[in-house]
């Protein structure tokens, strides 16, 4: 793998066109329950587009950052990061399944912590389940704490 291979490129839920290509990628990721309940817990299965944009990128979407990673012009990752008043909160993190197992998910946490870290934010905090044992995992490895150890909630400084 080299550094050529992948790139990441800034998104927003708030452009149509992005809007367009997402809605496509993520009903082709999203087809497993098991997959979409750790993607997004809030939602039932099947996977809906509009239910998901509306729930967590139509209010403040200001504040929201998503970076997606592509291969050959193909997006295979996507992250997102959602600033409040007193704190950053990571969510959305996911890695196409024909793609895992290859560092990916890795390269994009650096890409948003790269991008925390221009903007100033000082720590970024993660819920995650604490069955989806692989985010987990990727994350203690990446310099994620656990805030507390009955919580799966995960804190990270990065300034």
């Amino acid at each position: 793998m080299t550094g050529t291979e992948y790139t990441l490129e800034e998104i927003s839920y708030s452009r149509k066109e992005d809007r367009r290509i997402m809605e496509s990628v993520l009903k082709n990721w999203l087809v497993d329950p098991k997959t979409l309940n750790f993607f997004s817990p809030e939602l039932k299965y099947p996977f809906n587009f509009k239910k998901y944009v509306n729930l967590y990128y139509s209010k403040g979407i200001k504040n929201i950052t998503t970076i997606v990673l592509k291969h050959e012009e193909w997006i295979i990752g996507h992250v997102s990061l959602k600033v409040k008043k007193n704190r950053t909160e990571l969510f959305h993190l996911l890695v196409d399944s024909k793609y895992r197992k290859r560092g990916l998910g890795l390269k994009l946490l650096q890409g948003i912590e790269n991008y925390g870290i221009e903007s100033g934010i000082q720590s970024i905090r993660a819920t995650i389940q604490k069955k989806n044992v692989i985010c987990n995992k990727l994350l203690k490895n990446s310099g994620y704490g656990y805030k507390d150890s009955k919580t799966s909630v995960m804190i990270k400084k990065i300034n």
